[in-house]
């Protein structure tokens, strides 16, 4: 019996030591802990737990409808879907537009997707109307978005509707690749000792020179027709329509107007009887355009930034393409319209039955994470850390690239977007323009109040109204076909096409946004 008394003591002594050794071993931690003796020099610590990661939230799918881009076709297999699904657990089917009427028809068929890409207009038109879910009842479900529109005051005054809904959040971060600068061939200035213009009569007596040294040329050229008076127009210190008045914010201005627009109208004409822009400048598109620029036809020319590398990137050895400041054409100082910003944002179909997943859609791109990945993709995938810097895989050689292998800076596909991802795949010799732009900008954006529906319904035909009117004219202005001596009995024919109720409805909006912001 005292045989078996000792091996029942040393069976339970021993079975006390295993589980106490398994104990250690599993990482559990004991209820109460005793203070850790640091170890001794030449022993290794041991290694605190890694955290596990969060587990992922339920599984679901939504559908968003985005744009159809033939310079980065869409695929379905980019990286920005597979690490929406790797941090949200949230497969996205893309759905595409085909034309312009593709979101009326998508609200109109009944079986809209979840998130909808939309621009302001559509969103003060469908959003009033129920198409979209009003954003603001729902931001306990989105933290990251509240907090990005309360640390970004500008976008969430773009997105606030007149009586307090939110219908939609616009991206941000990536307009500095849209915004509309000059450049010019300074390898052709340099050949020829020529000064780059300051002013637009030294952008006419340089384009003269250009014409008598290259007849079969059209020195000064650009693409986006009668609307590129928007980017023309800061130099003469307004925007064609409605803008706030740079003199006094708080009241509206109809640029066409302000006798300095009379001005550019002229200077216009003058270099178009002078063949110094093309005869077809109001229909010029892009692949005219491309030709003009790379067969020595066109030495200056305004254009979206991003398109002097990439013409550069054409042009043969030794041609080269420069930022060129705005020249001045009133005062002293040189202006670009004040750009930056974008347009395109996302909205909720109040339709959907995955709402939930389509809050945890935005809240994931509205947030630091969701804004690092879908800007930069993830490391040892799409970029390595090279002495401390993010640096793209190799097949990544132009910013565009982004969005044709990977879809990153697509449309609904990021909400807030670090644009260093973009300019550190501009080369560093063409870095210059995106330095220098910003200091250019004008002191007001082209941007008008919100509208509440009722004012946008009643203003819609006047706007359309006043358009076409303007238009037509100021070209006609342009090609001689009216001579400018009618100029002020256009400007007074304004008026005829609504000008004065447009003007009124907007400055109400206008003095509603201060007070609401006060």
């Amino acid at each position: 019996m005292k045989t078996n008394k000792l091996t029942l003591s040393s069976s339970i002594l021993l079975l006390a030591l295993l589980v106490s050794a398994c104990s250690g071993g599993s990482g559990s931690a004991p209820e109460e802990t005793e203070p850790t003796e640091p170890a001794a020099q030449g022993e290794q610590p041991e290694q605190p737990e890694q955290p596990a990661e969060p587990a992922l939230p339920e599984e679901a799918t939504i559908r968003i409808l985005t744009e159809n881009s033939t310079a980065w076709p869409p695929k379905e297999d980019w990286g920005v879907w597979k690490w929406v699904k790797e941090e949200t657990n949230i497969t996205v089917k893309q759905e595409l537009m085909t034309g312009p009427e593709s979101l009326a028809l998508a609200i109109s068929s009944g079986d809209m997707p979840d998130i909808l890409s939309v621009f302001p207009s559509e969103v003060s038109k469908y959003g009033p109307q129920g198409a979209f879910v009003d954003l603001s009842q729902h931001m306990d479900k989105m933290p990251n978005v509240k907090a990005f529109l309360d640390a970004h005051p500008g976008v969430k005054e773009r997105v606030v509707t007149p009586t307090g809904e939110i219908y939609s959040i616009i991206n941000d971060g990536a307009g500095e690749g849209s915004q509309m600068v000059w450049f010019y061939r300074d390898d052709i200035f340099a050949k020829h000792n020529l000064q780059v213009p300051k002013t637009w009569d030294e952008l006419y007596t340089v384009s003269k020179q250009l014409k008598e040294l290259y007849p079969d040329s059209y020195p000064f050229m650009f693409r986006h027709g009668i609307g590129t008076l928007d980017t023309f127009g800061p130099s003469f210190n307004f925007y064609p329509e409605i803008h706030p008045d740079p003199a006094d914010p708080t009241k509206v201005k109809f640029g066409l107007e302000d006798p300095n627009a009379k001005t550019l109208v002229e200077t216009l004409g003058k270099f178009l009887a002078e063949e110094l822009i093309p005869p077809d400048w109001l229909t010029m598109d892009y692949k005219a355009w491309t030709q003009f620029m790379s067969n020595n036809q066109a030495f200056i020319t305004v254009q979206f930034i991003g398109q002097i590398e990439i013409m550069n990137n054409q042009l043969p050895e030794g041609q080269h393409l420069k930022f060129m400041p705005p020249p001045i054409g009133v005062g002293d100082k040189p202006y670009l319209p004040r750009g930056g910003t974008e347009s395109y944002g996302m909205a909720v179909a109040s339709t959907s039955k995955n709402m939930d997943a389509a809050f945890r859609y935005l809240d994931y791109v509205f947030s630091e994470k969701g804004k690092d990945i879908q800007s930069w993709g993830k490391e040892g995938e799409t970029y390595t850390v090279v002495d401390g810097k993010r640096k793209f895989n190799d097949n990544y050689k132009e910013p565009n690239d982004l969005r044709i292998i990977s879809g990153i800076q697509t449309a609904a596909t990021y909400g807030w977007f670090d644009f260093n991802a973009w300019l550190s795949l501009v080369k560093e010799s063409e870095q210059e323009a995106y330095v220098e732009a910003p200091k250019y900008r004008h002191p007001v954006a082209y941007s008008r109040a919100a509208l509440t529906p009722d004012e946008a319904a009643a203003v819609a035909p006047l706007n359309d109204q006043i358009w076409k009117f303007w238009t037509g004219e100021v070209a006609k202005f342009i090609y001689g076909e009216r001579p400018m001596s009618e100029w002020e009995t256009f400007v007074a024919d304004l008026s005829k096409n609504g000008l004065n109720e447009i003007k009124a409805t907007y400055q109400a909006a206008l003095d509603r946004q201060i007070a609401n912001t006060k």
